[in-house]
């Protein structure tokens, strides 16, 4: 959608500014879809006279007006001070996915016929398989655009959210003013300026996706003076990093220090003398070993010639 819409409402505040959360609306778009597959398939199971196909078009009809009027109802009753809808009107302003999830269900339920029950496919793996199939039809032959989708998604959200929460409610008297807001609004699509990162994200989400960017350089971790991309630090900290631990050369005849391996050149010179001793020790073991091994084959050789 354009960033200019141009409207009648709020008193000459004709430019409103459309941003929104493009994850939200994004989710929101394929629970539409599948809502459309799930509504199509639903109401044909069993009747040999239609198919999810030839039903399709007529139903995104019905379900766009529902969920609009559903959302409008639920808004306006609350504002009203009529049925109590504090519980929803919660969920819709805080989880708007998850109430869009109810008013999918009570509408696909509505959708389901007589002959389906009867069928006994509503919890089988062949419903949930023909969804699936029917949804990536839907999507090859693009019978619901991705455009479309996301208009009905703004418009329930716009309904719902009334703090602002996922969707931009600002309204502007001039053109200049909104293209000033719109660079600056906190649902502007900004892009990773971390080396070799393509993804994109509104505003909001810069902390989010900098805490887990894989291209992000940080710190080493175990205090080496290089900086590395956090999907490399693993790799890094146990192989060349010049911090990683390591054990003495002497460790498997005495010396059990571990130090960061860039130091393994200080820590052979500085204890030297003590490596000497250490291998002074083995080559006295493996002296004394020899002497008594040739001990050893002196009995055998006199028990040899006493046979």
């Amino acid at each position: 959608m354009d960033n200019l819409e141009n409207t009648s409402e709020d008193k000459g505040l004709n430019f409103l500014c459309n941003l929104s959360d493009v994850e939200v609306v994004h989710s929101m778009t394929q629970l539409l879809l599948h809502a459309l597959a799930t509504a199509s398939v639903d109401s044909t199971t069993g009747d040999m006279f239609k198919s999810p196909a030839s039903v399709a078009i007529g139903m995104k009809t019905e379900l766009s007006g529902y969920m609009s009027q559903r959302s409008e109802t639920l808004v306006r009753q609350s504002m009203d001070g009529g049925e109590d809808h504090s519980d929803q009107l919660t969920k819709a302003s805080s989880r708007p996915t998850e109430f869009l999830s109810d008013l999918i269900d009570e509408f696909v339920t509505s959708k389901r016929g007589m002959l389906s029950h009867v069928s006994g496919l509503f919890s089988s793996e062949s419903r949930l398989n023909k969804i699936k199939d029917f949804m990536q039809k839907l999507e090859t032959d693009n019978s619901w655009a991705q455009d479309e989708r996301k208009a009905t998604a703004w418009a329930i959200l716009e309904n719902i959210d009334s703090k602002g929460i996922f969707h931009c409610p600002e309204r502007f008297d001039m053109p200049d003013k909104l293209a000033e807001h719109t660079s600056q609004c906190k649902f502007r699509i900004l892009n990773c300026t971390n080396d070799g990162c393509v993804a994109s994200f509104c505003a909001i989400h810069t902390e989010k996706h900098d805490a887990v960017c894989p291209f992000k350089l940080l710190p080493c971790e175990q205090l080496c003076e290089q900086h590395v991309m956090r999907s490399e630090m693993d790799k890094h900290c146990g192989t060349v990093c010049p911090m990683k631990l390591t054990n003495c050369p002497f460790f498997r005849i005495g010396c059990e220090t571990a130090f960061p391996q860039c130091s393994l050149d200080n820590h052979c010179s500085r204890f030297l003398q003590t490596h000497l001793m250490y291998v002074v020790k083995v080559i006295t073991r493996q002296g004394d070993c020899v002497n008594d091994m040739d001990q050893r084959l002196q009995l055998l050789e006199k028990a040899k010639s006493f046979l």
